[in-house]
């Protein structure tokens, strides 16, 4: 049983994850035990293995003295043994077992039953926190070896994994970006001057996005050892153990304390590394801020239906997405699942509860992500984001059931999203997935961030509708070459995106020159196009 417990401990005081026990599990023997693997992979210290097994030979005492003893040899009596060193590995007794003793208050109970092995036994043991290992306290643990088995029969992930949310002491931003200031203060001197990406190149200078325009922060570059030492201080924020392997592209959300959560995005020329990094707001972003449409509001009064969520990356979609639900959060008691490709910001429910699922991570697809939100009776699903017909008709079936349904999807305007939707479709099931979604689909908001005059942020421009009854009706025609004119038409119900830049141009938040760069139709802004 040593392998078993000194697993359990080991997942328990997050030393390591369930998916990196079982990565490494059938190298285990009886002479080498899951921490000596672990040691000689790299994942724990010698250290942490020292106490995880003095811990473990204690729980095997316990054990063995709790055991039924063998009946002795000789008829004569023997004086009873003492009881076993907490230190030491218990043998099998041979003697009259000890007087029973007062136990130790337990600040947490193994049941014997093997979530890694075939054992099927269930032994009670009473043990306590491992002094030194880095955890805040350890509590019940209890293991159901047939669900364990059938989650591996069935090849889906474990189920827990802890999240890190980047909690700390804060770390202090540098006056300036030298080679060797590493990715913790990196990350926060992007959050000081409210830059929202960091890119990191061999032999270039630390460039940084900042109102949507790139600017250099160091004038120093990079070498490629420097490269090496951000990415291998970006894995050590990976919740779930990722190795990075030369030549392999990922991208993960990190989280290192004292800076929040961040996205790694790295990609490789040849055993060269190139890192993104996107910076991911601390504190949530409420509608009101948003400034979007009044009657996008009536979206998060819903109780069932499918609200799309499109623009351009980096236009902020997840942003929205999350700002609707947790409004949902604050003014109903409703049960929230997101399914993300990454997580990136950890929500909060106060009046409800909330679970937080990566594609990837936590379930295989996204297709598994929504069908575990169905069965577990989700109130308000969200999910970032849709790439395949099959996702998509998953949502569909999700809000007919009656789940509000917000998802990210890719297109620039109502009209691109939807004929992109309509012609991932097969030919065959081409109207009836119209009619599906002409009864489910709620609203669509498509999202522009355009940078502010004289770079004082980014406004958001928009291209907003809410389904009525004439919308749904053009969806079920195939009329969307007639969606634009239909919006138009909508008065307080939509909004083209050509209004919305009108607006903004108008206001003098943006030159007329962006306005021109993103209108559908460039004629009406042709006044701003540059000469040249």
């Amino acid at each position: 049983m040593r392998n078993q417990y000194m697993a359990k401990v080991l997942v328990h005081n997050k030393m390591v994850t369930e998916d990196q026990i079982n990565a490494h599990w059938a190298q285990a023997s009886e002479q080498k035990d899951i921490g000596q693997v672990l040691v000689e992979a790299g994942l724990i210290s010698a250290g942490v293995y020292a106490k995880v097994l003095a811990f473990v030979k204690n729980i095997e005492a316990k054990a063995a003295a709790s055991a039924p003893a063998e009946p002795a040899p000789a008829p004569a009596a023997t004086a009873p043994t003492a009881a076993p060193a907490r230190s030491s590995v218990a043998a099998t007794p041979k003697a009259t077992p000890a007087a029973p003793k007062e136990p130790e208050q337990p600040a947490f109970q193994i049941e014997g039953n093997n979530p890694y092995g075939d054992s099927t036994s269930t032994s009670s043991v009473e043990v306590e926190t491992v002094a030194g290992l880095e955890t805040t306290s350890m509590g019940t643990v209890q293991v159901d070896a047939s669900a364990e088995a059938s989650d591996e029969e069935d090849g889906k992930l474990p189920r827990r994994f802890a999240l890190a949310t980047g909690e700390g002491t804060p770390v202090e931003a540098p006056e300036t970006i030298r080679p060797m200031t590493n990715l913790s203060q990196l990350i926060a001197f992007a959050r000081k001057f409210n830059a929202t990406d960091i890119y990191l190149f061999a032999d270039r200078p630390v460039v940084m996005r900042q109102s949507g325009v790139l600017f250099v922060a160091s004038e120093q570059s990079l070498d490629l050892s420097r490269i090496s030492d951000r990415l291998n201080e970006a894995a050590k924020g990976f919740s779930d153990g990722y190795k990075v392997v030369v030549g392999k592209n990922f991208s993960k959300t990190i989280g290192l304390p004292g800076v929040g959560r961040a996205r790694v995005t790295v990609t490789w020329d040849d055993t060269t590394p190139s890192i993104s990094v996107r910076v991911i707001p601390t504190e949530s972003t409420s509608i009101d801020n948003l400034y979007l449409p009044p009657f996008c509001n009536r979206f998060t009064e819903l109780n069932s239906g499918l609200v799309l969520i499109a623009g351009p990356a980096a236009s902020g979609r997840s942003t929205t997405m999350t700002a609707f639900a947790e409004t949902i959060a604050a003014n109903r008691n409703v049960y929230i699942q997101t399914i993300e490709k990454p997580i990136e910001r950890i929500l909060q429910n106060p009046n409800g509860a909330i679970a937080q699922r990566e594609v990837g991570l936590h379930v295989h697809t996204g297709l598994e992500g929504i069908s575990l939100a169905m069965q577990s009776g989700a109130d308000v699903i969200l999910f970032d984001h849709v790439e395949t017909y099959e996702e998509l008709s998953a949502l569909l079936n999700a809000a007919n059931s009656g789940a509000l349904v917000f998802a990210v999807a890719s297109g620039n305007n109502v009209h691109s999203l939807l004929s992109r939707l309509m012609s991932s479709v097969p030919e065959k099931n081409r109207v009836a997935f119209a009619n599906t979604l002409a009864d489910q689909l709620k609203g669509i908001v498509v999202q522009h961030l355009v940078p502010v005059v004289q770079n004082q942020g980014q406004v958001l421009a928009v291209e907003a509708v809410r389904m009525t009854s004439p919308m749904a009706n053009l969806l079920r025609r195939g009329g969307i070459s007639q969606i634009t004119a239909a919006i138009s038409s909508q008065k307080d119900q939509g909004i083209t995106l050509d209004d919305s830049l009108q607006k903004c141009v108008e206001s003098g938040y943006i030159d007329g020159m962006e306005a021109w760069k993103r209108s559908c139709d460039s004629r009406r802004f042709a006044s701003y196009r540059p000469a040249k």
